[in-house]
Parts: structure tokens; C-alpha cells; sequence
């Protein structure tokens, strides 16, 4: 039986899993990757603006006890990443793993899809802290802009290893999949760059973290 980390992200997966709602939420997996996502913003968004990215497009919760309860375990999920991320214990969820296996979807690449998914979501959020940060760091700005270049190739390439692979291959590069697990490794560097990155434009904002900590 799978383990996690905690009751709240038991009761996701559950949900994720059900018969009732399977074919609404999101999977375990890509909703992880949001939550990432809108802890890791340099301005947090508010409940309403991505609790919904957790539902598939055109599906609709049935009742309002499901949208509550629902809601309530994202919020503690995010508290709980936040959580993390301030103790800097910045790695993938319990039970997101990397396979080799062509034919079969690794988990990592659901969370990356659903990381990516919500980073697009936030772009006009980074956009905002680059321009205050422009303003008075532009030197520092090129370095860091560079290192999130980095931290979002990485999380393509897991989200759709197949595509990257086959693009690779056009440029000439035919060992991607073999050097797949060794890439791989530096994925828990990759994620507190990309945590780093965030706190370090956050400098240049209001600071919306207190909002949202575990009180």
C-alpha cells in the first residue's frame, strides 16, 4: 500500500483515485506539481485563483460538501509545502518517482506537468517580481533568469520524456535516454534552485508569506 507523508495527502490521493471524482480532479501527481507551483510563486496567488486548477477543464464538482472538503485538504497541502520549503526540506512527494520504462508514464512526469501547468498560470506573477527586481539589479537579474531557464528544461524534459528524447535525437544528441537516471540525480538540486529563485525576487515585493503559514 502506497505511503505519503501525511493523512491530507492520503485523503488527495483517495480522492484522486475514487470512482466519484477520478474523472474530475486532476491526478495525485499533477496536482503535487501545482501545489509546488503556487508555494514556490514570489507572490502567492489567492484560494480562488488556483483551487480550480486542481479540476479538469469542463468537469464540475457535484455538491458543495465535495468542493469544501476538497478545498479544505489543498489549503493544508499548501500549508504543509510552504512548511517545507521554509525549513528548506525542498524535494519531490512521497511516492513521485522516475522510471526508465518508454512504456509506461512516470509519476515525476505528472508532477512536472502539473509543476509547469501552474508556473504558466503564475508567468504574469514572475513577470511582475523580474520587473521590480530589473529596476534596481538588472546584473544579478541575468544570472537568475538563467538558472530558472535551467530549472524549467529540466522539468520539461521529465514532463514529456518521449518528446524530449525525439528532440534531442533532431539535434544530434541519441544518449538522452541512457543518461535519463544520471539527470535525474541533480532533480532535488534543480527544485531548491527553483525555491531559490522565488525567495530571492521576493526581496523586491511585498512579502505575502505570513499570510498563508500554518498558524
Amino acid at each position: 500500500m502506497q505511503k505519503f507523508e501525511s493523512s491530507t495527502h492520503d485523503s488527495l490521493n483517495s480522492l484522486c483515485e475514487s470512482e466519484e471524482l477520478s474523472g474530475v480532479l486532476h491526478p495525485y501527481a499533477f496536482i503535487q506539481g501545482i501545489i509546488f507551483a503556487v508555494a514556490a510563486a514570489p507572490e502567492i496567488p489567492m484560494p480562488e485563483t488556483w483551487l480550480p486548477w486542481a479540476i479538469k477543464t469542463n468537469n464540475q464538482l457535484t455538491s458543495t460538501e465535495q468542493a469544501d472538503n476538497l478545498t479544505d485538504i489543498l489549503m493544508k497541502l499548501l500549508q504543509l509545502q510552504l512548511k517545507s520549503m521554509s525549513e528548506e526540506k525542498i524535494h519531490l512527494p512521497i511516492g513521485i518517482t522516475f522510471n526508465q520504462d518508454g512504456h509506461k508514464q512516470s509519476s515525476v512526469a505528472l508532477w512536472c506537468q502539473g509543476m509547469l501547468f501552474g508556473h504558466s498560470q503564475l508567468e504574469s506573477v514572475w513577470q511582475h517580481a523580474w520587473h521590480k527586481m530589473q529596476l534596481s539589479d538588472k546584473e544579478q537579474m541575468q544570472q537568475l533568469q538563467k538558472d530558472l531557464s535551467h530549472c524549467l528544461y529540466m522539468f520539461t524534459t521529465f514532463a514529456d520524456i518521449p518528446l524530449a528524447i525525439k528532440q534531442a535525437e533532431e539535434r544530434g544528441n541519441d544518449q538522452l535516454f541512457n543518461i535519463l537516471p544520471k539527470i535525474f540525480l541533480s532533480f532535488p538540486q534543480t527544485l531548491k534552485t527553483y525555491v531559490g529563485l522565488s525567495g530571492r525576487l521576493v526581496d523586491y515585493l511585498p512579502n505575502q508569506f505570513e499570510t498563508f503559514e500554518q498558524k
